[in-house]
């Protein structure tokens, strides 16, 4: 006996019931809301709850508005306060000369102990200047006797004779302050050939006048022809 299947039709699940405005209050993360909606009876507290976050929300909404149409005003301001200093100090100034040594000032001596030092002969005592007269002057100052390789050799001496000189007209060549004359005596030497201008000393220059008149134009000779980089 032959028993026919009927096709079983898609049966709808039973549809649930929308939750209660209570239902939804208990289970929101918003700050407050559970307070105004619930179970039980309605009181004043509750009716304070719904002021306070009626309130909060018509602030936020009021600071979101205005921070809007500010925002598509495009407003800018500038500010400028200028103040003048009547009674400036003269300025701390450092010049240094990287080049430790002058070439025309260099002696036998001088060759024979810092040479190498100066990158100016090789360990064996040889030039390392390729031919040119700064090598044929190094080759007539490395002729010397036993006797003057003898003597002493004092390194602050050395620099203080044969290092670059901040008198006016060798290197220094003009410096103004304040339409005031400064020259090599208003430096002091601080580091080898590093000369420095104290800024604020006793008895020091001062400038009565703003605006450009207390920069400090210095101007320095190069001295490239006593250079000792020669390659």
């Amino acid at each position: 006996m032959e028993q026919k299947l009927e096709p079983t039709r898609n049966v709808p699940a039973p549809r649930q019931p929308p939750c209660s405005l209570e239902e939804f209050a208990s289970r929101s993360t918003l700050h407050g809301i559970h307070h105004i909606f619930r179970h039980r009876r309605y009181t004043v507290r509750n009716l304070l709850w719904l002021l306070a976050f009626l309130g909060s929300l018509a602030l936020l909404i009021h600071a979101y508005a205005k921070c809007v149409g500010l925002y598509f005003q495009y407003p800018h301001s500038t500010q400028l306060e200028e103040e003048t200093e009547h009674n400036k100090i003269f300025p701390a100034v450092t010049i240094c000369n990287l080049n430790p040594a002058r070439f025309s000032q260099l002696s036998s001596h001088d060759l024979y102990w810092a040479g190498e030092m100066l990158g100016l002969l090789d360990a064996a005592g040889r030039p390392l200047v390729l031919e040119s007269p700064e090598r044929s002057r190094l080759e007539a100052l490395l002729a010397m006797n036993e006797e003057e390789k003898s003597r002493p050799f004092h390194l602050e001496e050395f620099y203080e004779r044969v290092g670059h000189q901040l008198d006016l007209g060798e290197m220094l060549i003009r410096c103004t302050f304040a339409k005031e004359d400064c020259n090599s005596s208003d430096f002091q030497t601080v580091s080898g050939q590093c000369w420095d201008i104290p800024g604020g000393r006793e008895g020091g220059s001062s400038a009565g006048h703003p605006g450009t008149l207390n920069f400090t134009p210095t101007f320095m000779h190069h001295m490239r022809a006593d250079c000792l980089i020669f390659y």
